[in-house]
C-alpha cells in the first residue's frame, strides 16, 4: 500500500549544509547506520529508543545506542519485519507517527523493552493524536502508554484501498482533552477509514484499557462519514477483545460497517457522559451496518445518554446476523438490550443468555424503551428475531415495562422465549402482535394485578393473554409481596432472590486459580487475560463492601514466573487490589467465592465468565457501591 510521504533531504546535500543544521545531519546518518545493526528473527531491524537518555543521540541500533527523540523514529522509513522498541519507565513527548509498511509475512513492531512501566508518550497540547498511522498497513503496536492529543489518543486511518493486519496490544491510552465535540470518530482510539474508497481487514485490539476523554468514543473500528457505501467496501474480520473502557462522552467500544466482527470479554462503564446531545445518543458496546457481527461475554454498566438510548447493547439498524449472547448489564440510565430496523432491515438478530440487572435507572428511559427493547422506525424492520434465556431483574423507579415491542416485523419469525423476568413494576410486557411469546417465566413482586399489553389490547393475567390472542403459551407467572424482594426472599423452585439494596460484610473472598503462559510477544496468554479482565472488573466494583480478590497463577514452568516477560506482564494488567500468587504445577482453572465465615457459595470449574460471577455477587454482597468507579478506577 502506499506510505505516507516522507520528506527526506538527499545525503549529499546534507553534508553541504551548514553546522547549525549538524543535527539535522546526524538524523540522517543515524537512519543509514541502521540499515547495518541487529536484525531480528524476521529478518527486518532491531532498533531502539530512550527518551530518558540526556546523552548525544545514538544510532538506534542497540540498547547501548539508542536514539533519544521522537524525530529519530519518526523520520525513519521502516520495512517489513523491522521492530523498535522504546524502553520502559520513560518518556516522550510528542505524537508518535512511524513510517513504513510491513507485510503479509513480516509485519512491523512498535512495541517496548527493559522492565518497569509501559513507555510513555505524551502529545503536545496542540496534537491531534498521541499516535498516527495513514496508509499504512501490516503493524503490530504493543505495551505503550499514550495520553494526550486534542483529537484521538491512537487515530489509524487512510484514504485508498485496502489496509491489512492492524493490531493493538496491552495499551493503555488516555487523557484525551480537546475543543468541540464534532463526530463519533474522536476518543480514545479510532480505526476509521478515511474515504469510501478506503477500508481495513484483519483489525484487532487485545487488552486495551482506554479512558477520560471530553472527545465521543472508547473504541471504534470502522465510521467515517461515508454516506452508505456498499458491502464490499465494509471493514472484514475485526475483533476487539479483553479491553476496559470507562470515562468517555459517547459511546464504549462500537463496530461500524464491518463483516465479520466481534467484541468479547470486555468492559465498559461510566460511557454517554456527555450533557447536552450534539452528536448522537450513546451506548455502551454496539454494533450497525454489521454482517455478521458477535458481542459475547462482556460487562457494560453506569452507561448515560444526554438523550434515548443510554443502554449496554443495541444491534442496530442495517445489522445482519448479529448476536449479543451471554454478556452482563447492569444499573444503566438506559435499556440493557435494543435491536432496532430504520429505513434499512435488520435480519437474523439473537440475544441470548444475557444478564439484565437494574437498568432503566432513568425514570425517562424505563417508561420508553424498557430493559428489553425492539423498535423499528422510517420503514425499516427486524426480519428474523430470537430473545431467548435472557434474565431480567427490573426495578425501575416508575411502572414502566420489562419488554417493550414497538417494531415492524415483516418477513421470518421473531420470538421471545425462555427468559425469566423478575420485576417490581406490575407492567411486564407492552409489545405488538409481531413477536410470539413462549415459555417465559414472570414473577412480579408488589400489590395489585400485574398486567401484559398485547396489540392493542391489555390483560390483567397470564391465563387471559393466553386464551386471548394464543400468543402466549406455556409461560409461567408468580405473585409474591414486595417485601420479598426487599428482604431477598425465596423464589419458586429454591431460586435465591436478588437484593437490590447495598449489604456491606466483612470480608467475602473470590479466589481463582489460573493456568498462565508467556506467549511470543512477552505478554500473558488470552486464555488467562480474559478471565482476569472480569475479575479485575468485579474486584473494583466490590472493593468498598469488603471483596478481597486473589488469584493463583500457576505454570508447570516455576521459572516464567522470574522472567522479565512475567513481571512487565503482571505490571501492566494493573491489577491493583488483587492479591497475586505464583506457584508451579498443573492445577486446572477453577474460581470460587466464600462468604465472610468460610463457607463456599459460588464455585466453578474452569472459565466463568461476567453473567455467572457477576449474578453470584450481586445475591451475596447486594448493588455495588460506585464511588470509586470513576476516571482514575484503573489505578
Amino acid at each position: 500500500m502506499t506510505s505516507t510521504k516522507m520528506h527526506r533531504v538527499p545525503l549529499l546535500a546534507l553534508l553541504g549544509f551548514a553546522a547549525a543544521l549538524l543535527s539535522a545531519v546526524a538524523f540522517g546518518l543515524t537512519g543509514l547506520a541502521q540499515v547495518h545493526g541487529v536484525h531480528n528473527a524476521h529478518g527486518g531491524r532491531q532498533l531502539y529508543l530512550d527518551c530518558g537518555n540526556s546523552a548525544s543521540s545514538g544510532t538506534g541500533v542497540s540498547q547501548k545506542s539508542p536514539w533519544n527523540h521522537l524525530e529519530q523514529l519518526n523520520s525513519f522509513n521502516f520495512a517489513p519485519g523491522d521492530t523498535v522498541s522504546l524502553k520502559r519507565g520513560t518518556v516522550c513527548h510528542g505524537t508518535i507517527a512511524p513510517q513504513g509498511s510491513g507485510s503479509e509475512s513480516a509485519p512491523i513492531r512498535l512495541t517496548a523493552y527493559g522492565e518497569g512501566p509501559r513507555p510513555r508518550i505524551i502529545a503536545d497540547t496542540s496534537a491531534q493524536e498521541s499516535l498516527k498511522l495513514f496508509n499504512q498497513e501490516y503493524w503490530d503496536i504493543d505495551s505503550l502508554d499514550l495520553s494526550g492529543g486534542t483529537t484521538n489518543g491512537v487515530f489509524i486511518s487512510g484514504d485508498n484501498g485496502i489496509l491489512h493486519h492492524i493490531h493493538l496490544f496491552n495499551l493503555a491510552v488516555h487523557d484525551v482533552i480537546g475543543g468541540e465535540l464534532k463526530h463519533k470518530e474522536s476518543g480514545l482510539v479510532a480505526i476509521t477509514p478515511g474515504s469510501v474508497n478506503q477500508h481495513f481487514d484483519d483489525v484487532i485490539v487485545d487488552g486495551v484499557t482506554a479512558w477520560n476523554t471530553n472527545q465521543w468514543v472508547g473504541i471504534v473500528v470502522g465510521g467515517g462519514n461515508l454516506g452508505y457505501p456498499p458491502e464490499n467496501d465494509w471493514n472484514t474480520n475485526v475483533e476487539i477483545r479483553n479491553s476496559a473502557i470507562h470515562d468517555v462522552q459517547g459511546d464504549g467500544i462500537v463496530l461500524f460497517r464491518v463483516i465479520h466482527g466481534r467484541i468479547d470479554s470486555s468492559v465498559a462503564w461510566n460511557t454517554g457522559m456527555q450533557v447536552t446531545e450534539t452528536t448522537g445518543t450513546p451506548n455502551a458496546i454496539w454494533t450497525w451496518m454489521c454482517d455478521d457481527c458477535t458481542v459475547e461475554g462482556n460487562e457494560a454498566y453506569l452507561t448515560d445518554s444526554p438523550g434515548v438510548d443510554g443502554g449496554a447493547y443495541d444491534i442496530d439498524y442495517g445489522n445482519t446476523k448479529n448476536s449479543v449472547i451471554d454478556n452482563y448489564a447492569h444499573d444503566t440510565q438506559g435499556y440493557c438490550v435494543a435491536v432496532f430496523g430504520a429505513g434499512f432491515v435488520t435480519r437474523q438478530s439473537l440475544v441470548r443468555g444475557n444478564l439484565c440487572i437494574n437498568n432503566g435507572r432513568s425514570s425517562r428511559m424505563a417508561k420508553y424503551q424498557g430493559a428489553i427493547f425492539l423498535l423499528s422506525w422510517n420503514d425499516g424492520s427486524i426480519d428474523g428475531l430470537t430473545v431467548e434465556n435472557n434474565t431480567v431483574y427490573w426495578s425501575p423507579f416508575e411502572n414502566s415495562p420489562a419488554l417493550v415491542n414497538q417494531a415492524t416485523i415483516k418477513a421470518g419469525t421473531a420470538a421471545f422465549r425462555n427468559n425469566t423476568i423478575y420485576s417490581t413494576s406490575p407492567w411486564i410486557v407492552d409489545s405488538n402482535t409481531s413477536l410470539s411469546l413462549e415459555q417465559n417465566r414472570y414473577s412480579y413482586y408488589g400489590g395489585g394485578s400485574a398486567k401484559w399489553r398485547y396489540g392493542t389490547k391489555e390483560f390483567g393475567n397470564l391465563e387471559e393473554l393466553e386464551n386471548g390472542p394464543k400468543q402466549e403459551i406455556g409461560s409461567r407467572f408468580v405473585q409474591q409481596p414486595l417485601q420479598e424482594w426487599r428482604e431477598g426472599g425465596e423464589l419458586p423452585a429454591g431460586v435465591t432472590q436478588l437484593p437490590l439494596t447495598t449489604k456491606m460484610h466483612d470480608v467475602w473472598r473470590l479466589e481463582s486459580v489460573l493456568p498462565v503462559s508467556i506467549d511470543v510477544r512477552g505478554m500473558i496468554n488470552d486464555a488467562a487475560l480474559r478471565q482476569l479482565v472480569i475479575l479485575k472488573s468485579l474486584g473494583q466494583q466490590y472493593r468498598p463492601q469488603g471483596l478481597k480478590v486473589t488469584v493463583r497463577l500457576i505454570s508447570p514452568d516455576v521459572q516464567i514466573f522470574q522472567s522479565e516477560a512475567f513481571r512487565n506482564a503482571v505490571i501492566d494488567l494493573d491489577l491493583d487490589g488483587i492479591t497475586v500468587l505464583q506457584s508451579s504445577g498443573t492445577s486446572h482453572e477453577h474460581t470460587t467465592l466464600s462468604t465472610p465465615g468460610g463457607n463456599i457459595t459460588g464455585q466453578w470449574d474452569g472459565f466463568v465468565g461476567p453473567v455467572s460471577l457477576g449474578l453470584a455477587l450481586r445475591r451475596a454482597m447486594g448493588e455495588p457501591v460506585y464511588a470509586q468507579m470513576g476516571v482514575n478506577a484503573h489505578e
